[in-house]
């Protein structure tokens, strides 16, 4: 164990030296710390043209639901009943009371909502469809069949709905199907029991531990929410307490409360930094390829990608156009990234603090309505030298595969290179 705790440290000191982009990146926009809490960023660059003579005439897309309220009542409750309680006696600061009325504020707005849509979250999803009806005129002409297909949890099922509405205003002539049945839940959120057995068993649990132990530092926090040192040792948990409180000023921003109030501002930059950095090891070693725990957990998607290639083949026997959308959760979309190693996120180490400093950063991957977008190309209905392109929450994404026209890449290398990684995998 003191091997690891030097090995963590070491290349902890190596990464704050090092790995500046990701801090630049949260500095410049702090609801990136925020982890999948972190609200929908529109796209800022324009897209490559296609090569020449080739239209858009498919798309296939999985996204997450948009932009919601905390799952559970407690997640708004301990902290605020722990500043509550230290206030009954007498021992919060002026800024502990203010933060207590603010999360009492929170809550209120949050009550009988948990896990609920929120009005943001229906918007991020009509601005998507918006937007992919805009970039591909062609796929959404006339009577063209849309095929959408949701989890039966509300909240995808909501968002969902929010793009159909929005593509229907847009194209009336659209012939839309949608559907919400335990039937597709197979692919659309794949249950691996023996693989999440293996996410945390001890051992990982406890270099995780490892790691995020040289990260936590709540003492500051503390002395400015309470005025009694000693009642802090006797009755504060401060890692607890700072969990929660950086947890729920992360998702302010999912909602009304947003134009109104923050908790951020409690935080130092540092202290922000460094949830970060524990929330992204976790994501990491649950859906990355995490070497310390097999790094096999990508392939709890390979029900999804197997449907995505099956479907893409029998779309592009079609001469007109056809869409397949798809809406769940950030727990699919993060492995499926990963199974892909789409912009390198298949990253595979046992090395957590090195994550930011190889731009492993999970807000880049899985914000609220975050989404993959595989838009296909070609000449005409007959034309079998197929070429696509990956849009990660529709910005243009890079592949592990060879092209010479990226980032556009053949269909054919796509399906013969992960299909030969599928079939490889032993259950």
């Amino acid at each position: 164990m003191r091997k690891i705790l030097a090995f963590v440290v070491l290349s902890t000191l190596v990464t704050v030296c090092q790995a500046q982009t990701i801090r630049d990146e949260i500095r410049q926009d702090i609801r990136r710390s925020g982890s999948n809490y972190m609200a929908y960023p529109e796209p800022q660059r324009q897209l490559t043209e296609a090569p020449a003579g080739m239209t858009p005439f498919y798309i296939s897309h999985y996204g997450r639901h948009g932009s919601r309220y905390h799952n559970k009542p407690e997640t708004y409750d301990i902290p605020y009943h722990i500043l509550a309680s230290a206030d009954s006696v007498g021992k919060l600061t002026v800024l502990g009371q203010d933060v207590m009325e603010r999360l009492d504020r929170i809550r209120h707005d949050a009550e009988d909502r948990w896990g609920e849509l929120t009005t943001l979250g229906a918007q991020q999803h009509q601005e998507i469809a918006r937007r992919m009806m805009e970039r591909f005129p062609e796929v959404f002409t006339d009577k063209v069949d849309i095929e959408a297909r949701s989890t039966t949890v509300t909240r995808c099922i909501l968002s969902m709905e929010n793009a159909m509405m929005q593509m229907a205003r847009t194209n009336p002539k659209l012939d839309i199907h949608h559907n919400a049945t335990e039937r597709d839940m197979y692919y659309l959120n794949q249950q691996d029991k023996k693989l999440f057995a293996q996410k945390m068993d001890s051992a990982t649990w406890e270099y995780y531990m490892t790691f995020t132990r040289t990260l936590e530092k709540n003492d500051r926090l503390m002395q400015t929410l309470f005025n009694d040192t000693a009642y802090i040792r006797q009755h504060v948990d401060g890692g607890k307490l700072n969990y929660y409180l950086f947890k729920v000023a992360s998702n302010i921003q999912s909602t009304n409360l947003r134009k109104e109030l923050a908790l951020y501002d409690i935080f130092t930059e540092e202290e922000i930094y460094n949830n970060w950095q524990k929330e992204n090891a976790w994501w990491y070693i649950c859906f990355g390829a995490a070497t310390v725990n097999g790094g096999r957990q990508p392939y709890t998607q390979r029900n999804l990608l197997r449907k995505i290639i099956a479907e893409a083949d029998s779309c592009i026997q079609l001469k007109v156009p056809s869409v397949n959308l798809r809406y769940g959760h950030e727990t699919i979309v993060m492995p499926l990234v990963c199974l892909l190693d789409i912009n390198g996120y298949g990253l595979a180490t046992d090395d957590l603090a090195s994550l930011a400093q190889r731009n492993w950063a999970n807000y880049k991957i899985f914000p609220m309505a975050c989404n993959l977008q595989l838009v296909f190309y070609r000449r005409h209905p007959q034309d079998r030298d197929v070429v696509f392109k990956v849009l990660l929450n529709e910005e243009e994404a890079t592949l592990p595969l060879p092209s010479d026209m990226a980032p556009y890449y053949r269909w054919n290398d796509f399906k013969e290179y992960y299909l030969r990684e599928l079939d490889a995998y032993q259950e």
